[in-house]
């Protein structure tokens, strides 16, 4: 069975030979220092290119996805001036972002709409969309990928969805009391974001549609113990939007939706499969309520699962603590299909080399779906 057809099945929650193995995309994927560590483990020496600054997350070397028998395969854009690591930066959007004392990531510490009015979104210098020279070799990269390998091919357009976006404008304390007491103007901004994703997916979509399987979408709405906004609130203000946006996309291509959202969000799991979810990252493990068991009994027939393996704490501890949480998190949700296996997150610095190779290792070894 293909990498291809493999996932497939699984995203169908039909029962392939064994459980799809991911890794590489701008939420499943590898930062710099920790590809680093990994490629010297492997005795792999290949320059590493930087596809996401603000995380330094980097394109994963294709020698390292063989060796550690991933199924999937991004097509993604390619925005100018990652590589750098000047001490501040401002981005297309107009974010101030500095890097932090370790060097490992940058941090917002401006936000450029400040005054909360309908006239200052109006005046905002807005990225252009379709600017062409982040889609250059997209489609090119997407055919090779789809006549000449059998690799699951995902979508990956390294941008938040819109509830992220907003507060990355605007300040994170300032767009939830936006939310609340300033509708018109958290209304009027997520419209504006709206416009801009679908440009932008129209555009992205045009080149890849027919080639991709699943489009990631992010938008984490959850902390560690509760979702940031009520239920009453998603379904007011964000679904509407996400349940545009999804639509656009499947008018597009045949792709899944996939949407990553940290946290403790499963007030809003019936919500998100309204609004056309349909496979669900990262199941953040240690979030409160995030119970695999009770999620797959739950929602299994309605949504694929990727990700689950906790970043927290088993990818850190020994490899018997990596091999006990693979074999959790298969048996947990891999039952009847609809898993794809994952890191819960991008995967950091502090993971020992040696445990994510056992991690991908021992998903071979035992792999195997329930019926």
């Amino acid at each position: 069975m293909t990498s291809r057809q493999r996932l497939q099945l699984a995203i169908n929650h039909r029962i392939p030979d064994r459980v799809p193995l991911d890794l590489g995309s701008s939420i499943t994927g590898l930062t710099r220092a920790s590809a680093e560590q990994l490629c010297r483990f492997l005795g792999i020496e290949q320059a590493l290119k930087v596809i996401v600054k603000p995380l330094q997350l980097v394109e994963p070397p294709e020698e390292l996805l063989e060796r550690l028998h991933i199924d999937t395969r991004y097509v993604r854009p390619i925005f100018p001036n990652q590589d750098g690591l000047e001490e501040e930066y401002i981005d297309e959007w107009g974010i101030k972002r500095r890097l932090s004392s370790d060097g490992l990531y940058y941090d917002i510490v401006e936000h450029p709409l400040r005054e909360g009015t309908l006239e200052e979104i109006d005046r905002f210098q807005w990225p252009e969309p379709r600017r062409r020279e982040i889609f250059q070799g997209l489609e090119e990269r997407a055919r090779y990928l789809y006549f000449h390998t059998d690799y699951a091919i995902i979508g990956d357009p390294l941008s938040p969805a819109l509830f992220e976006p907003a507060w990355y404008l605007r300040g994170m304390e300032n767009f939830l009391v936006d939310l609340v007491q300033n509708r018109k103007y958290a209304e009027k901004l997520l419209d504006t974001l709206l416009e801009f994703q679908l440009q932008f997916f129209d555009e992205f979509l045009s080149r890849v549609g027919g080639y991709i399987q699943v489009i990631m979408l992010g938008d984490d709405l959850g902390t560690q113990r509760a979702p940031l906004i009520s239920p009453e609130l998603y379904r007011e203000i964000i679904k509407p939007r996400h349940k545009r946006l999804f639509e656009f996309i499947k008018s597009r291509s045949e792709a899944k939706i996939f949407l990553h959202s940290c946290g403790a969000i499963r007030p809003l799991i019936p919500d998100l499969i309204d609004a056309g979810v349909e496979i669900l990252h990262p199941l953040q493990p240690l979030a409160w309520g995030m119970e695999h068991f009770e999620l797959k009994k739950e929602y299994g027939n309605k949504l694929c699962f990727w990700g689950g393996i906790d970043i927290q704490s088993a990818l850190r501890g020994s490899l018997q603590e990596v091999v006990f949480e693979v074999e959790r998190r298969i048996n947990a949700l891999g039952q009847g299909g609809g898993y794809v296996l994952a890191p819960a997150h991008n995967i950091q610095p502090d993971v020992p080399p040696e445990n994510i190779v056992e991690m991908f290792d021992h998903a071979i070894e035992v792999g195997r779906y329930v019926a």
